[in-house]
Order: C-alpha cells, then structure tokens, then sequence
C-alpha cells in the first residue's frame, strides 16, 4: 500500500462524514456540500475503499424479523487463547464487532440470535479456553448524532446540507416501517449489498435479474421499513482515532432514558444501547488518544446525572466491523 493512504487529509474525513450522514449520496451531491469537484470526490473515495480505509456495506435488520435479538458477548479467554478465537468467531456471519480487549484477555462480538438458532449462546461458554462469559441482550439502541458525527467532531454541516445529501436517496422512501419483509428473492440483492453498499442499480440489476427500477423500488422498500440498514466500515486508527474502548455504564432505571439519549449525541460515542446485565447500558467510544478518551470520560460523562458506574474496557485489537475484516488495521472483505 501506498505510504499516502496512511495520512487522511480534512477533505477525506468530510466525505466519510457525508458518507455517514447518506451512504448512497451521489458524488455529486456530496460534492456540492463540500465545495469541491465531483471528480476530486469520485477519486479519494476510490482510493480510500481501494486501500482498506472504508467500505459501505448494507445488512439485514435481525431484530426485524421474528423473535431476532443482538447479543453482546463479553469472553474471559485464557492466555494466548483469545486471537484463535476471536478469528474463528469472525469467519461467522452471524457475528460483529469483534474486538480483543482488557490486555488481550476479553473478547468482546456481536451476535444476531433467532429463536430457533441459539448456537453461540450455547456453544462459546463450552470452549475449553473460555474462563468467563457474559452474554447482554440489547434491548433499545439509542439513536443520535454521535455514530454520524464521531469521524468528524468539529463538522460544520448544516441541517439544510443534511437533508440535501439524503434527498433522492432511499432513505426518503414513502414505505412505512415494517411494512417489507426479506424474501428469498432478495437473497442477491442482498448479497451484493453486503459485497458493496453502494453498487450501482446497473450491477444490482445484474445480480438479481430484475430492473433497474424495481431493484430500486425494492430497496427503497427494505431500508425504508427497517428490513436493512446501512454501515461504514472504517479503520478507527488511520482517520486518526488512536484510542477505542467499549464503556459499560450501570445506571438509575429512572435515568436509563435519558442517559442513554444524552449519551447518543456525543461526538466520541459511535454507538450507544440499552443491555440486560449488571451494566444496564454499553457504548462503543472513539478518541484520538487515551488521554482524550480519559477526559472525555472526567468531564462530559461525569457531568450526566443518573450514572453510577463505569466500566472502560480498551481494545487492543479490532478483529471484525460490522461486516469487514480488519486485516493489519485495514478493512478488508471477508471470503466469500
């Protein structure tokens, strides 16, 4: 890889950011919110998906279907035990997040449960190099300006500008939520999805035989309706945050609502949910440094009333996005 891909100029963030903000955004529009050209867009996006800095993936909603859950599961392993695992775990589909943490000792992952497919929940507590496992259901994501604004805290982007950028998209779809279902008809169209979120409908109307316009009908449809959702897979350390951490708060269930929607909006936070367990809320956090991590943590968290306890558990190692490999720190594809 070329050393340039190392050092992301303001320009790259502010795309990852419009990126954010609208994962299928024309070049064009993006363009035009960041006063550049739409060729100088086109090209740094390219380079950067190209060298494993992002990659926009589309998933399916699993709490969307029947009975599904997702499940954080925090893993005890013992010594040396836990990169093996961690990697086996990662090669799942039904698995995300995937980071060792607490000095190599804790795997914390992501996992989707339907009613009638239990198996990790099952299977991991069993391992022989397994000490300790927790399993926490999450109960309610908090949505909110943090998991878009995390890649770019100082952003100025205007609500005008917010709602430009998502114009035509998707996103503006007319389908109420919960009225489309996946189909097995949608299986490509998934597929290639979760290959690239923003493939053209010329190559989605490959995949799955249909028309240009019914594959973007039909995906209007699902993400409208909450059936898929689209992510950014992003290499935390190469858009310069150095320090990443799961935090797990125990907080009053008097304040559990409102913690969790003041906590949704900070900047360092690029999520935020409400879990069963002794720690009632866990978050995902993004700083430059540990010291910025520890000041974040000493001023506007400990300004929030209604906290009692905060658990800080840093990674060490990200093994596994949303649904990238992280391969020598870079975002890679995983083998189909």
């Amino acid at each position: 890889m070329a050393p340039e891909s190392h050092t992301l100029e303001r320009i790259d963030r502010q795309i990852l950011h419009a990126l954010q903000i609208a994962p299928r955004a024309p070049f064009a529009r993006i363009a035009t919110v960041l006063g550049v050209s739409e060729q100088t867009v086109a090209r740094r996006y390219q380079r950067m998906r190209g060298n494993g800095i992002v990659r926009v993936t589309a998933r399916p909603q699993v709490t969307h279907r029947p009975n599904g859950s997702y499940w954080s599961l925090r893993i005890g392993c013992r010594p040396g035990t836990a990169t093996a695992l961690a990697e086996a775990l990662a090669r799942r589909p039904d698995t995300s997040w995937i980071s060792i943490g607490a000095g190599g000792a804790e795997i914390t992952c992501q996992i989707e449960i339907l009613s009638d497919q239990i198996g990790l929940l099952d299977h991991v507590p069993r391992a022989s190099n397994v000490l300790t496992f927790g399993a926490h259901q999450m109960l309610h994501h908090f949505p909110g300006r943090g998991e878009i604004d995390w890649i770019l805290p100082d952003n100025d982007v205007t609500a005008e500008q917010r709602h430009f950028l998502a114009d035509g998209t998707e996103r503006t779809a007319t389908t109420k939520v919960g009225d489309a279902r996946l189909q097995t008809a949608d299986v490509p169209l998934i597929e290639s999805l979760e290959r690239d979120g923003r493939a053209s409908w010329a190559s989605l109307a490959a995949a799955t035989g249909w028309s240009q316009r019914q594959v973007a009908h039909r995906v209007g449809e699902l993400v409208a309706s909450g059936a898929i959702y689209y992510h950014l897979d992003i290499a935390d350390a190469l858009v310069g945050m150095g320090s990443a951490a799961n935090l797990w708060f125990t907080v009053a269930p008097a304040h559990l609502e409102s913690v969790g929607a003041r906590l949704a909006d900070h900047a360092e936070l690029a999520f935020v949910a409400a879990t069963t367990g002794t720690a009632n809320l866990m978050a995902a956090a993004r700083a430059v440094d540990a010291e910025a991590l520890y000041r974040y943590i000493t001023t506007k968290v400990a300004a929030i009333e209604g906290i009692q306890n905060v658990e800080i558990v840093p990674h060490v190692t990200r093994v596994k996005q949303s649904h990238s490999l992280m391969i020598g720190g870079l975002v890679r594809e995983p083998p189909r």
